[in-house]
């Protein structure tokens, strides 16, 4: 037997025996979605964050640090199969309910925020991504000075960005 049918075999005797929402039944869950990312196995990774986010919405609420973990590691796997709409989205809503509940100077939210970011660049839109790093630059450079590493790398993805837009517009026929 391989692992991952250990697991799902394990996961399907838990929730009969447990229930969905036990805390090992969604352990094992965790466990089997992390190796399946591990593995390069984005499609089942994303559709076990899936059901991991719903199950945290559920029993801790959508704005929880879990539930909120378990989305945006859903958004990752999205955008490592290349779905970078639904990656982000749910990189924006990861934002969204970090910025409400920690703030939107703390590390996290910046952190999110620069995912958000990256995953736009990704997906070829650099207008978008300017504009998101714009606004981390921005507030990197009031949290954390301007010569801070975080704010210096910060202000070299906005240059690439602005870069690819103006490379992008001059290959654009008239």
């Amino acid at each position: 037997m391989s692992i991952v049918s250990d697991y799902e075999q394990l996961i399907a005797d838990q929730t009969r025996v447990l229930g969905a929402d036990h805390r090992d039944t969604l352990t094992s869950l965790r466990r089997l979605t992390e190796f399946q990312f591990d593995c390069r196995d984005f499609a089942g990774a994303a559709a076990g964050y899936e059901q991991l986010h719903a199950a945290r919405v559920r029993i801790l609420g959508a704005d929880h640090e879990e539930t909120l973990i378990m989305l945006s590691n859903l958004a990752t796997s999205r955008a490592m199969m290349g779905d970078y709409t639904a990656a982000v989205a749910d990189y924006q809503q990861v934002y969204d309910g970090r910025a409400r509940v920690l703030g939107p100077d703390h590390p996290d939210t910046l952190r999110t925020l620069d995912m958000l970011a990256d995953t736009r660049a990704s997906a070829g839109d650099h207008e978008g991504a300017a504009a998101v790093f714009q606004q981390l630059l921005d507030t990197r450079s009031r949290v954390l000075g301007p010569e801070h590493e975080e704010t210096l790398r910060t202000r070299g993805d906005l240059i690439h960005q602005q870069s690819l837009l103006i490379t992008a517009q001059q290959q654009t026929p008239s």
